[in-house]
C-alpha cells in the first residue's frame, strides 16, 4: 500500500521530531503500529526491509514449528518474533500456528530456503523432534480439555433450561 519512499519520508519525520500524529495525518497511515513496525523493519533489514517484496521466502517446516514453540514458550507477540527470526511479516507466523492448529501446516515439497546453514547432527535432530513431540502431545491434552469444558458448559445451560 505504501511504497519504500513513502515509508523512508515517515521515518524521517519521525527522527527529526516532528509529532506522530501529524506523520499519520501527513502520510495517510492508520496506526502508530505501523510506522513503529517500519521503524523495526529499517533497524533489522535495512532499506530493503521497507520494500513491499513480492516474491515469497520459503521456510522449511522444521524452522516454522521452531518459531511456533520459542513463540509459545516465551510468551511473546508476533512482531517481536517475527524480528527474533528475521521474518519480515508477523502475520505469517500468525498463519503457521492457524495452519498448525488445524493440522494443515505440512512440510514444502519444493526448494527451500535454509534459514540455518549448518547441518544438524543426528543427535540435535532427535532433540528437535522429541521437542515438537511433547509439544504436540501438550496439545492435543489442551484441545481435549477444551473441548470437555465446552461440553460441559451446554451440558449445564441445558439443565438451567429444563429446570
Amino acid at each position: 500500500m505504501f511504497t519504500s519512499e513513502i515509508k523512508l519520508a515517515a521515518i524521517k519525520d519521525y527522527n527529526s521530531g516532528i509529532p506522530t500524529n501529524t506523520i499519520l495525518r501527513k502520510y495517510g497511515i492508520k496506526g502508530t503500529a505501523t510506522l513503529y513496525e517500519w521503524i523495526k523493519r529499517l533497524e533489522i533489514f535495512g532499506e530493503s526491509g521497507l520494500i513491499n517484496n513480492s516474491t515469497k521466502t520459503r521456510y522449511s517446516y522444521s524452522f516454522k514449528i521452531k518459531v511456533i514453540n520459542w513463540r509459545l514458550e516465551n510468551n511473546e507477540s508476533y512482531p517481536n518474533t517475527s524480528r527474533y527470526f528475521k521474518i519480515r511479516n508477523p502475520v505469517t507466523i500468525f498463519q503457521w500456528e492457524k495452519l498448525l492448529s488445524s493440522g494443515r501446516l505440512k512440510p514444502f515439497k519444493g526448494r527451500l530456503i535454509e534459514m540455518n546453514n549448518n547441518k544438524e547432527s543426528l543427535e540435535e535432530k532427535l532433540n528437535r523432534l522429541e521437542q515438537e513431540n511433547t509439544y504436540l502431545k501438550a496439545k492435543i491434552q489442551y484441545m481435549g480439555k477444551i473441548k470437555a469444558l465446552a461440553q460441559r458448559q451446554k451440558k449445564c445451560q441445558t439443565e438451567k433450561k429444563h429446570k
